[in-house]
């Protein structure tokens, strides 16, 4: 029979996916803005753009830095409850 060793993970590791996304999205929201600034047209519109791209950004991480904070990034997930394999089958009578 196939069984589950009893591991469990905390939920905190989905934090690092946020942050490595995170990273990202900075970098690339960089790259655009010195691309924005080299190559586009200057004017009202240019700084207008920028402001816009930047307020959006601040709104948008700081809302789902605040609403990630709500939650208990302590709790464990048990593999076992997660896949919820039955000890009677195996994976390979699928």
């Amino acid at each position: 029979m196939f069984e589950l060793p009893q591991i469990s993970l905390p939920i905190g590791i989905l934090l690092a996916v946020f942050a490595a996304y995170m990273i990202f999205y900075v970098l690339y929201g960089l790259f655009n803005i010195y691309h924005i600034l080299r190559y586009g047209v200057y004017g009202f519109g240019l700084y207008l753009l920028l402001a816009i791209f930047t307020g959006g950004t601040i709104i948008l991480v700081s809302g789902s830095i605040f609403w990630l904070m709500e939650y208990d990034w302590t709790t464990t997930i048990s593999l076992q409850n997660f896949f919820n394999v039955n000890n009677d089958e195996t994976l390979l009578s699928i």
